[in-house]
């Protein structure tokens, strides 16, 4: 497992283990996946992602960007001097650096191979001009963009850190960006020419629902296990080799006014181990309280909050918490000096 992907999953994977020492993880039915039929013209950004990705992911870019919450939030926390103080302050750095404003997109959906460094793209739904978009990241990267077509669309490629990032627009609020070859399964996929992704790991992703941020992965055979080492670095957990039969991770937040809800799902290649990670969870967060009695009662609050289920071989753990919940959680933390 390389690059980016390595990563993704890792973040996956322990934001399910966070959520168990601070809240994680997952369970819910789903049917033997249908073959997602071939999209048309105006078919949604996630029905574009062409089947050799195992990995999708989206974010509802310009809501986040604009919740008031979250901007209260950031604006209000400490931060390195070298960090924008406020969310203008930094989305103006992006357009200055990128000739981009962020908040013009509604949203994206990332897509990859987690075995493969040359194997990223994402489709970009917003409210822009194609032609003045192309100009502003020519004058803010100070270089022009070579321009070739493909089955009639105009990819613009530019030089990024050493690799070569393409663009296309789809239509006038679409834009595939990423690897040359991604950016043409895209368009394949859209022209009826390719597969779109579908399978367990598309189903996972469609069950999150429409939420702020979302993602599922395809686990290749033996990634639990690096990743396991990875994380622990040495020792052993009893019970934790369950984890190595996992097969597919997804992962999605949302937030409604003030409540924000986090929900992990896992699928096992086994029930039994569903099963056994179901019993571990359980313990853990019964026993954490017990075995760490320094432990902020707003953090066993927490915990008491989860929810696991487990139905065959999924495992889904969700939990709902508040705005206030959160800011009360990290004060105890810091006071704590967790």
């Amino acid at each position: 497992m390389k690059g980016f992907a390595r990563w993704i999953v890792i973040v996956l994977m322990v934001a399910g283990v966070a959520i168990i020492a601070v809240a994680v993880t997952l369970g819910v039915t789903l049917g033997t996946s249908e073959p997602t039929p071939t999209p048309t013209p105006e078919a949604e950004a996630e029905e574009l992602v062409p089947s050799d990705a195992n990995f999708v992911a989206s974010i509802q870019i310009n809501t986040i960007l604009t919740d008031e919450d979250l901007i209260a939030a950031y604006n209000e926390a400490s931060k390195e001097p070298d960090i924008p103080e406020t969310v203008d302050e930094a989305l103006e750095e992006v357009e200055d650096e990128f000739g981009i404003d962020l908040r013009d997109f509604s949203e994206g959906v990332v897509f990859g191979d987690t075995e493969s460094d040359d194997y990223f793209g994402a489709i970009i739904e917003g409210t822009f001009d194609p032609e003045a978009l192309i100009e502003s990241i020519e004058e803010a990267t100070g270089e022009e963009m070579a321009i070739s077509t493909y089955k009639g669309y105009q990819i613009y490629t530019m030089p990024v850190e050493d690799e070569a990032v393409a663009i296309c627009f789809l239509s006038d609020d679409t834009a595939a960006v990423g690897q040359a070859d991604a950016v043409k399964d895209i368009i394949d996929v859209k022209e009826g020419d390719k597969s779109c992704l579908s399978g367990r790991g598309y189903d996972t992703y469609t069950a999150l629902g429409d939420v702020w941020i979302k993602g599922a992965v395809e686990l290749p055979e033996e990634t639990m296990s690096e990743i396991l080492d990875e994380i622990l670095e040495e020792g052993e957990i009893p019970g934790l080799e369950a984890f190595e039969d996992i097969e597919v991770a997804g992962f999605g937040l949302d937030k409604e006014g003030e409540n924000i809800s986090l929900q992990i799902k896992l699928y096992f290649s086994n029930a039994e181990s569903a099963e056994d990670a179901e019993d571990l969870i359980s313990s853990i967060i019964t026993l954490l309280p017990l075995i760490s009695p320094d432990i902020p009662p707003e953090v066993a609050d927490l915990l008491e909050e989860l929810s696991i289920s487990r139905s065959d071989s999924w495992l889904t753990i969700t939990l709902e918490i508040t705005v206030d919940e959160i800011e009360e959680l990290i004060e105890a933390l810091e006071e704590a000096e967790l």
